[in-house]
């Protein structure tokens, strides 16, 4: 059998999923695989050329230069450091010194440093966590909204013969007004829970997220005439498509995109993206990432966890719905939604398992 002239050692550093660095005593950099020049953000060539130990996150350089001081293997896990173009990763950082065991005392010789990508397991972590929260709410909800329905249909039927009879006087007849449209604006709130039923695959088709992107943006640009907003949009790819039902998510694109609007007062802006996620996959779909920020007031770093849970909202006269809809909405395609605070504004971020 004809023996292959193949560098395993090459092959397997280069197509593990891990970045491997390693340094000599003097912070010179010796080698590095791909995934840690993905990970930094520089190309092998550069980091030996420079030979800049600074390239690094601050972070990792005050653990080497611990490293040198006490030979001391170290450890860190979920830390958040940006490669050189400003990409923010979440890692898992493992260092050891290797040492030369014929010198007394020890010598440190080199530096081997371990970086494990945690984007992809965090993205699984919440989607579980979304996947089992989203089936007792869905089943609860759409529970209460069945039962709610039939009394609410009394109220605002007795309402209605009250209101009409002649001889009712006119505050009795106000009270009957104001108790029929309440019963009218609760029927129209516990509408929307049938959208936590659970649905039935066999019902989802094929849908262009540009084009629907396209459509959602005209019909809230119509609905706010008088704000001065503009909008940047930014397609990864031509003609992404995903399995699902397309009526849904309209409703969630429309509850992002209209946020994103009324968090604007006079004068914004509001960009919008799609793009693939390549580093991993969620159950062996590719997802897809469609990301909408906005010039707004924002959200506070505290209303981040609760801003999708149901009855919670950060405007004025919010019923608190629309967000956790959304969440339980793209849970049924596979998916999830994040959202992050900024400076000025706030980012929402879509993932969806692509067709």
């Amino acid at each position: 059998m004809e023996k292959l002239n193949i560098d395993f050692r090459d092959l397997i550093l280069d197509n593990i999923r891990e970045g491997i660095v390693l340094l000599d005593a003097k912070s010179n950099f010796i080698l590095m695989n791909q995934e840690a020049e993905n990970i930094i953000g520089a190309s092998s060539q550069r980091l030996k050329r420079d030979n800049d130990i600074n390239l690094l996150d601050k972070q990792i350089v005050n653990l080497i230069d611990n490293i040198k001081i006490d030979q001391k293997t170290k450890y860190i896990n979920e830390i958040k450091v940006r490669n050189l173009f400003g990409k923010e990763n979440i890692l898992s950082v493992y260092i050891r010194p290797i040492l030369n065991f014929e010198k007394f005392p020890l010598e440190l010789e080199y530096i081997l440093i371990q970086f494990t990508n945690l984007e992809g397991m965090n993205l699984l972590n919440k989607k579980t966590k979304f996947d089992e929260e989203g089936e007792l709410m869905s089943h609860l909800f759409y529970g209460l909204g069945h039962e709610i329905k039939n009394p609410l249909a009394g109220i605002k039927g007795a309402a209605q013969l009250i209101s009409s009879q002649s001889n009712s006087s006119k505050t009795i007849k106000e009270c009957a007004n104001i108790i029929e449209k309440e019963a009218i604006r609760l029927s129209e709130l516990v509408d929307t829970f049938k959208y936590l039923q659970p649905h039935s695959t066999s019902t989802f088709t094929k849908v262009n997220i540009d084009k629907l992107l396209d459509e959602v943006i005209r019909l809230c640009s119509k609905e706010s005439p008088e704000k001065n907003i503009s909008i940047f949009v930014s397609f990864e790819f031509e003609s992404a498509e995903i399995l699902c039902d397309k009526e849904l998510l309209r409703i969630v694109l429309l509850n992002v995109v209209k946020n994103a609007y009324d968090s604007i007062a006079k004068k914004g802006e509001i960009r919008i993206s799609t793009s693939r996620i390549k580093d991993f996959k969620l159950n062996n779909k590719n997802l897809l990432q469609i990301n909408i920020q906005d010039s707004g007031k924002g959200i506070k770093e505290d209303q981040i966890s609760k801003i999708f849970q149901p009855f919670y909202s950060t405007k004025k006269n919010g019923q608190g719905i629309g967000l956790f809809l959304s969440q339980k909405i793209i849970n049924k395609f596979g998916g999830f939604i994040e959202v992050y605070p900024k400076t000025n504004g706030a980012n929402f971020k879509i993932y969806i398992p692509e067709n």
